[in-house]
């Protein structure tokens, strides 16, 4: 009975899993700066839509393919158009851990992938929004700002809409998010610390949208990675995936995006 049931789940899973289409765009046009071509994986749910989408905005090291299978296969199933950014393959970048592009690259990257998706017929560009994980999360937590929106090229004067980041590093972090945010953090990360986005969180004030935090007691860095287990040191730090605190983030995601982009 265990053999069978252990077949069962897994032909399920296989049948919930989206194909991946990589797709190539341009990153946005900076002040100073052109857009450069740019690479990124699209899902989507079945039907014509018009859908609302999710931009996923990957960490320091990229996204491992175990992840990018988690969130694409969640957000389809959910309803949303997945546009997972590759900031890194066009540019020839492994990892950008020990530094090796800015930030405002990869900010430019998000609102091509924006302007990207509402090119798309299946795509309601009034309902995207940015999801990123660590470095990706800084990103995230940077198109969320009102202030980043005249930096950049946005045809339509496109903008994202809601914001959610994974373990972001809070003290690089500048205004107050424009738009509705959440931060989702371990409690034990020594990387991008808790106790900074909850002192940016109080310092940010109640005065606007809303900004949610939630921290995760006994959870480290990179805690929804599923290949992160066990854990392991990465550049000096603790990472290690946490199934609860995972599904927990994944729950809280959905009904985020539910309540802010439907």
């Amino acid at each position: 009975m265990l053999v069978l049931w252990c077949i069962v789940r897994t032909l399920s899973v296989a049948a919930l899993a989206q194909p991946l289409e990589h797709v190539e765009f341009e990153s946005a046009s900076q002040r100073y700066a052109p857009g450069e071509r740019i690479q990124g994986d699209l899902a989507k749910p079945d039907g014509a839509g018009p859908f609302p989408a999710v931009v996923g905005l990957h960490g320091c090291a990229g996204m491992h393919d175990t992840t990018k299978r988690k969130l694409t296969d969640d957000l389809v199933a959910w309803g949303y158009v997945a546009l997972l950014v590759d900031s890194f393959a066009t540019r020839g970048i492994e990892q950008a851990c020990t530094g090796g592009i800015l930030a405002s690259t990869r900010t430019a990257d998000a609102y091509g992938a924006l302007a990207f998706l509402a090119r798309q017929a299946f795509v309601d560009p009034q309902r995207v929004g940015a999801i990123g994980f660590s470095q990706g999360g800084w990103i995230a937590l940077s198109v969320a700002e009102s202030n980043s929106l005249e930096l950049f090229a946005r045809p339509m004067n496109l903008q994202f809409r809601a914001a959610t980041a994974f373990n972001p590093p809070c003290r690089l972090t500048g205004g107050r998010p424009g738009i509705p945010t959440l931060i989702l953090i371990g409690d034990l990360d020594e990387w991008t610390p808790a106790a900074d986005c909850s002192w940016r969180v109080a310092f940010w004030g109640t005065d606007g949208p809303p900004i949610d935090l939630v921290v995760y007691p006994g959870a480290h860095h990179g805690f929804y990675y599923p290949h992160l287990q066990p854990g392991r040191r990465l550049f000096g730090h603790r990472v290690e995936y946490d199934g609860d605190a995972a599904d927990n983030a994944s729950l809280r995601m959905q009904q985020f995006l539910h309540r802010h982009l439907n």
